[in-house]
């Protein structure tokens, strides 16, 4: 199953793009975005800050031309990557590069890319970020479709029925959170062994978004049965499950 589908038709789509497969992966992306250079300030295309790796700071100019980029934007880029004390610069093309964009760019920490070229480079960090995410998302499906842990002797009887109806929706659902790895979602183009069979979906991108859709929906639904029979929960007994979940990505 291929990353993502996503085909920025502008410049603006472009760029939003980046920053937001890039805010999912988890980096702070800000677009535009104005910052301090030695020459004075510069508004770029998306600033990135990755605290928790080596490489702290990139900037990324997206260009969405019909023609191929140049070596003096490459030279221009260089520049105000330098200047600004980023360990790297990203130069996205929509077109490609011209041959001396590319010569410019060697030995240099700016890279080129086309669109294609750098969802394959992201798509790996932002299926573990999402999936991460996604199974601590889904912890309180395991409270809520547990016999052992959910007080069911408490519920109305109008809610048992509903209670049990939405076991039997979520529990797969849950399961599916829990144990679904990227190898999985790259080598099985069809999920038959997971929750939604028979799944029309091609992309890891709308999969998983579609996975945090139905939790959200079922976490919704378990919250109304919870308030309708006057039950709570406890919060610290939700994130207490969340470090026995089996984190096999």
């Amino acid at each position: 199953m291929k990353f993502t589908d996503r085909c920025p038709a502008t410049w603006k789509e472009l760029q939003d793009d980046v920053a937001l497969l890039l805010n999912q992966s988890g980096y702070r992306a800000v677009s535009p975005c104005t910052i301090d250079t030695v020459r004075g300030k510069v508004e770029v295309d998306v600033l990135v800050e990755s605290p928790d790796e080596l490489v702290k700071r990139i900037v990324c100019e997206c260009k969405f031309w019909n023609s191929s980029v140049p070596k003096e934007k490459v030279h221009a880029f260089r520049t105000v990557v330098q200047d600004s004390g980023a360990s790297l610069g990203l130069l996205i093309s929509q077109a490609g590069f011209q041959s001396g964009a590319i010569e410019a760019a060697n030995l240099s920490n700016v890279r080129l890319m086309t669109w294609n070229e750098f969802t394959d480079i992201i798509a790996d960090k932002w299926t573990l970020t999402r999936l991460k995410q996604l199974k601590k998302e889904s912890v309180p499906l395991s409270e809520y479709t547990s016999p052992l842990h959910f007080p069911f002797d408490d519920l109305k009887d109008e809610d048992v029925r509903r209670y049990l109806k939405a076991c039997d929706k979520y529990r797969p659902l849950r399961t599916t959170c829990w144990e679904i790895t990227r190898k999985d979602l790259k080598e099985n183009d069809s999920l038959t062994d997971f929750w939604y069979k028979g799944s029309e979906f091609t992309t890891i991108e709308s999969y998983l978004n579609f996975l945090s859709e139905q939790v959200t929906a079922g976490l919704k639904e378990f919250g109304e049965i919870l308030t309708n029979s006057n039950i709570t929960i406890p919060p610290e007994r939700l994130e207490k499950s969340y470090g026995y979940i089996y984190m096999s990505l």
